[in-house]
């Protein structure tokens, strides 16, 4: 067997595992995508809180499961995010959010560049958010994409299966680019929802990040 036929191969067993995986939870929990797919369209926090907290300990596995699931298939992550520091505490609803965005990302990178360039291009034509970022390497590039809260995951990973990053490079800047993003999201989306225990916190949250993005953007405005 040829090298290509073999990554071929791993890719195409990787994308039968995850399928199987799927389709096992369908399995053993009938209602569970149709339960999650109604809270989120809702907005539903609160619903989104008590259904996933109702696993238990389960609850940790759940939740990295949805953040990669919906990372892999480029659906918006913020509803998860938002409730993961109210049902495990902000610390370590912080790093569950990160585990999970970090592998939903690395499926949805491998998945693009093997099977979706031609669909990544597009995406990339049709947003101009990493215009301004063409002046650093590929690896940079692609980690302050990752780093800015909130932004669509899906353009920063179309951004990334159409250039020659390495896919060492991209756990790197993957991994590394999430932390700050994961932080704020969770933090903004936890006290959000518990506004009234923590609005003091929320407002001084909000100066600190506007302020430490703001620096950043100018120092790198002047340096050029």
């Amino acid at each position: 067997m040829t090298d290509k036929a073999l990554g071929w191969t791993l890719r195409l067993g990787g994308i039968a595992g995850v399928i199987l995986i799927l389709w096992s939870i369908q399995l053993v929990l009938p209602d569970f995508y149709t339960t999650m797919w109604r809270l989120t369209v809702r907005g539903d926090l609160d619903g989104l809180t008590e259904y996933i907290a109702s696993f238990g300990y389960a609850a940790i596995v759940i939740s990295i499961f949805m953040l990669a699931f919906v990372n892999a298939i480029g659906i918006p992550s913020i509803p998860f995010l938002t409730v993961n520091g109210v049902i495990f505490g902000l610390w370590p609803g912080i790093v569950i959010s990160w585990i999970g965005e970090v592998l939903g990302i690395e499926i949805s990178f491998r998945l693009t560049r093997t099977l979706l360039r031609g669909q990544a291009r597009k995406v990339i034509r049709q947003s101009h958010m990493l215009e301004k970022l063409d002046s650093y390497s590929c690896l940079r590039t692609v980690l302050i994409g990752r780093a800015i809260p909130y932004a669509p995951n899906v353009v920063v990973t179309a951004f990334s299966a159409l250039s020659r990053i390495s896919y060492r490079d991209h756990f790197i800047a993957n991994a590394i680019g999430k932390i700050p993003a994961v932080v704020v999201e969770v933090w903004l989306g936890h006290d959000l929802l518990r506004i009234q225990e923590h609005w003091g916190r929320l407002i001084v949250l909000v100066i600190a990040v506007a302020l430490l993005y703001g620096f950043i953007w100018w120092r790198r405005k002047h340096s050029r």
